[in-house]
């Protein structure tokens, strides 16, 4: 099908699932456990839930509806909504700016999964113990050949994936999706198995209020803004293959909820391992490739146990990498009139080459690891250009986005009873409450 020479998704099932492969990545598999377990579990969660519909929810929509209303890349979307205003257009350039340097150094770690399934598969992992992961690890790092190498590798898998558009795209996830929720449940079935599922019950669905303050009220709200990959233009872009036919708040609805309930199932994947090994847990994602191989080898077939976790990561961090290529190649496609082909290639290598300075930059390169180049490029798109890009496409939509064309995005019930409501929280709660996280993430109160 196609909408113009725009290409479409030959469903709104598939536009779901590549949203929500666009979502899920080490922030569901990792992160969302591990902030969950620092502000004590139940109460986290509910507050988690609720942000993600008022804050992260409203944005969604928005960017969906920008994109297809444009029928653009995110540069040209606020070119043509904006009527060419040069402030709005670098909103555009902001969000294809972020989508590069997060996949340059996200490519790096994504390509440490691809090492790991691989010594899972051939016995390397299962011979380590807790006094040998750590260096083993390191040495990882250290080794110039293997990052440049492993990096390279995803890149390549990533761009493949491009190539071919939106049909290319919507295949790989129709198979890396349903498999991904598949291997979670078998890790997860297992880890309940040898360790209880009641000590992570009570803390999921233990509500104590003395264990919730500001602080963890303010990571729910940034951990549920960031868990979505708003502010990037992934979605907006997604958006933009979307048939008028498809609802794009029950896409919108589906996509939360898919997301969400992967990072609750993570928890019951993660949960009965640390409380039933007493395992000390770290935020870096590091730890998946340390202590958790350590508490793998002691579980009966834990090579196998380890193969399916590294690959589980491993497609999760595709279906979120394929989303940070497409915006980027879609605006050069588009905006220098090239082919596809030509526009994969050459934003495939010049992101590979930028990512180069992260894969080096953990103990492969002196030079790189004193720059801290990966710290560095993901406390500036964390901390800077992803929330603000965030917050100003929230402004975008509720203020200048012009009431015709974003009516003419939903159907009749639909702006009776959800616009009004959409627009006004679009409009105030979003974007202000956007602003307090990038405010907290940046120090300024606590």
């Amino acid at each position: 099908m196609a909408a113009g020479n725009r290409t479409q998704w030959s469903s709104g099932f598939g536009f779901v699932l590549a949203a929500v492969g666009s979502a899920v990545g080490l922030g569901n598999i990792w992160k969302f456990p591990y902030m969950t377990h620092s502000n004590g579990g139940g109460l986290f969660v509910l507050v988690y839930l609720l942000a993600v519909f008022i804050v992260a929810f409203p944005i969604v929509i928005a960017e969906m509806s920008l994109g297809r209303s444009a029928r653009l890349n995110a540069m040209g979307t606020f070119k043509k909504l904006s009527k060419n205003s040069p402030f709005w257009k670098g909103l555009g350039l902001l969000c294809i700016f972020s989508s590069m340097i997060i996949f340059s150094y996200y490519s790096v770690v994504a390509g440490w999964t691809i090492d790991y399934f691989i010594e899972s598969i051939t016995g390397s992992l299962h011979k380590l113990s807790a006094n040998t992961t750590e260096s083993h690890f390191i040495g990882f790092l250290g080794s110039p050949w293997k990052q440049v190498g492993f990096h390279s590798f995803f890149m390549f898998i990533t761009a493949f994936i491009v190539l071919r558009g939106t049909s290319g795209i919507e295949k790989a996830v129709k198979i890396m999706m349903p498999a991904l929720g598949i291997m979670i449940f078998i890790i997860a079935s297992i880890s309940i198995y040898n360790y209880g599922i009641s000590d992570t019950w009570n803390f999921l669905f233990n509500f104590n209020l003395a264990q919730l303050n500001s602080s963890s009220v303010l990571e729910a709200v940034g951990q549920a803004f960031f868990s979505l990959s708003l502010g990037l233009g992934c979605i907006l872009v997604y958006g933009s293959y979307l048939p008028k036919d498809v609802s794009l708040v029950k896409s919108g609805i589906w996509i939360v909820v898919f997301d969400t309930l992967i990072a609750i199932m993570a928890c019951f994947m993660m949960y009965p391992i640390i409380f039933g090994t007493n395992m000390e847990i770290k935020q870096s994602a590091t730890i998946l490739f340390t202590s958790l191989t350590v508490q793998f080898n002691q579980l009966p077939g834990g090579a196998f146990i380890s193969a399916i976790f590294y690959l589980l990561v491993a497609f999760a961090a595709l279906t979120s990498t394929i989303s940070l290529l497409e915006p980027v190649v879609s605006f050069v496609h588009e905006t220098f009139d090239i082919s596809r082909k030509k526009a994969t290639i050459w934003c495939s290598v010049t992101i590979w080459f930028i990512g180069i300075g992260s894969a080096l930059a953990n103990g492969a390169s002196l030079f790189f690891t004193k720059l801290a180049v990966m710290d560095r490029l993901d406390s500036l798109t964390a901390n800077w250009t992803l929330p603000i890009g965030g917050m100003l496409i929230a402004i975008f939509t509720g203020w200048f986005f012009s009431k015709e064309k974003r009516l003419a995005e939903f159907n009749e019930n639909e702006r009776k009873y959800f616009v009004p409501v959409w627009t006004f929280v679009i409009k105030f709660l979003s974007p202000i409450l956007v602003c307090v996280v990038i405010c907290y993430k940046l120090g300024l109160f606590h």
